[in-house]
């Protein structure tokens, strides 16, 4: 999750209202935005789907609208400009926006804000500037028109920012910090991606460092701000999110004519809600205008309500709302979900737990009174161990397609290779060790898998044999109500003659018995092994 730092005074003078911590900590809530108070810090932690509020101007623009005091799509000033970007054939970035904000004040609490928001993005939509990566500049250090094109290595020769001395794009990648951090993106690449203005002067290497010259300083007021990515759309969200935050404070938002196109582009988008659907999701009954109302103070603009449908436009910045879900969404944080009274569901059924899983619960609490620590493994595991080691013979298993790792490419069909692992990773602790586990197991029957829910126990210690074993087996089952039969059995996991079923009601249902040397000596295990599985589904 997000985090970032704010400092209360700035948050509320954007806000325009005196606000208590316990306000502004319940606000936030709502928003979805967790909070920690540091005298005038405040720790933010945000949802990864609300980039725009990675910085104060964000939060507060956010803020206002929950509050009423500004409503709507906020109106920028805006202009067209006349800087022209000219983008050659590049191999690594494809797609490319830049836009030029007039007119900066650029505070102190800008320029924090700024640079907060620009590492945030980075490294989220940016995936650590992998898919896009922004850069920021002082306009009037430079000289348009602009070409973002390639070149050799050995052609880049630049001052980079925070250094003194000229350095080639190797020596950047070598020396720099950020060369170092970020170099490997481009590294396996014969040419690297360079922003040049019209006196040839490199503005960066991207997406690794600016140059020193064309700085931002507190001096500067007209900013240059490119983005640079793989994905066109992601581009256009990082530029429309960079300069509206920016221009909540101050300056005009001028266009750059980046070949045939205008960026950035903040015409919003348009989408029809219906009034049904918003109520149907939320289990309410509010009117259009109810809605309207919520959806304007969430910052979209209504444009039209008719026949039970609302028109609204999405903020340019609002880069999370795909779908008509999302804007019912945010009808809900705008209504309050504290708001919506809970009901219960007209349905001719009560929920409650199975049958398996209430004796799942119970026998969990005798195993435990019983001394044994209970496992929890994962239902996930190999070949060898499921079978391999337990020395019986490969037999039909649910696989997994296209595993991660051979050590997990299967659903395991019984339990006991889960605990013989658990008791071979510790030989180095106390004995007697009693170990058990309740859980899934998967297997196919007539073409179909089936979900099993499986009780497993395993004792070792020098003088573990099968009658105490059987006397767990009969503690267990008498406490859970069923009479135990226990017949002769042949499993090729345990001692010849040492095994046994267990018969409930005629029916087989599992077997216990000591383990085979051979499958103690797979699992490097010293010490003799009791243990016994049941299926609980089929009792």
């Amino acid at each position: 999750m997000p985090v970032i730092i704010i400092q209360k005074d700035d948050l509320l003078n954007l806000i325009g209202k005196k606000l208590s911590d316990e306000e502004i900590e319940k606000i936030l809530f709502m928003l979805k935005v967790e909070t920690e108070f540091k005298d005038n810090d405040i720790e933010c932690e945000l949802n990864p789907d609300r980039p725009d509020m990675f910085s104060v101007e964000g939060i507060a623009r956010a803020m206002k609208g929950f509050l009423g005091i500004e409503t709507g799509i906020p109106k920028y000033k805006t202009m067209n400009g006349t800087i022209k970007v000219k983008s050659e054939d590049v191999e690594l970035r494809q797609h490319f926006g830049l836009a030029v904000i007039r007119n900066v004040e650029l505070t102190d609490e800008l320029v924090k804000s700024l640079m907060q928001l620009q590492e945030k993005l980075n490294e989220t939509i940016g995936r650590k500037r992998r898919k896009t990566d922004i850069g920021v500049f002082d306009l009037d250090k430079t000289r348009p028109p602009y070409v973002y094109t390639f070149m050799k290595p050995e052609d880049i020769r630049f001052v980079p920012l925070g250094f003194e001395e000229e350095m080639s794009a190797d020596e950047v990648l070598e020396k720099h910090p950020k060369g170092i951090k970020y170099g490997h993106i481009i590294k396996e690449f014969d040419k690297y991606p360079v922003l040049v203005d019209a006196n040839k002067k490199i503005l960066g290497l991207i997406p690794v460092i600016n140059a020193d010259f064309d700085k931002v300083t507190p001096e500067t007021k007209n900013l240059l701000i490119d983005v640079i990515g793989l994905d066109k759309r992601y581009v256009e969200y990082v530029l429309n999110i960079l300069v509206s935050n920016i221009a909540e404070r101050s300056g005009i938002i001028e266009t750059v004519k980046v070949g045939r196109i205008k960026t950035p582009n903040l015409d919003p988008k348009q989408q029809v809600i219906e009034v049904g659907y918003v109520n149907e999701i939320l289990g309410l009954d509010l009117k259009e205008k109810e809605i309207a109302e919520i959806l304007e103070r969430m910052r979209y603009t209504v444009v039209k309500l008719k026949g039970g449908k609302i028109d609204v436009l999405i903020p340019p910045f609002r880069t999370d709302v795909m779908h008509p879900i999302d804007i019912v969404e945010d009808v809900a944080i705008g209504y309050g979900y504290n708001n919506i009274e809970p009901i219960i569901p007209k349905v001719p059924t009560v929920g409650g737990l199975s049958e398996v899983q209430r004796m799942s619960r119970k026998v969990r609490e005798l195993m435990v009174g019983l001394s044994f620590q209970e496992y929890v493994g994962m239902v996930i595991t190999n070949p060898e161990n499921n079978f391999g080691k337990m020395k019986i013979k490969e037999h039909e298993s649910v696989e997994i397609l296209n595993p991660a790792s051979s050590e997990y490419n299967m659903c395991r069909t019984w339990l006991l290779p889960s605990l013989l692992k658990v008791l071979s990773a510790n030989k180095h602790r106390d004995y007697p060790q009693k170990v058990f586990e309740v859980g899934d197991c998967i297997l196919i029957e007539d073409g179909k898998t089936k979900d099993i829910k499986k009780l497993a126990g395993v004792v070792s210690y020098d003088n573990a044999n099968l009658t105490e074993m059987k006397s767990i087996v009969e503690s267990v089952m008498s406490n859970m109500d069923h009479k135990v039969e226990v017949r002769p059995l042949d499993h090729e996991s345990f001692i010849e003659s040492r095994c046994g079923q267990i018969i409930v009601n005629n029916k087989p249902v599992g077997f216990f018995g000591e383990i085979h040397p051979e499958v103690l000596i797979s699992w490097t295990l010293e010490k003799p092994v009791i243990a016994f599985e049941i299926d609980l589904g089929g009792i």
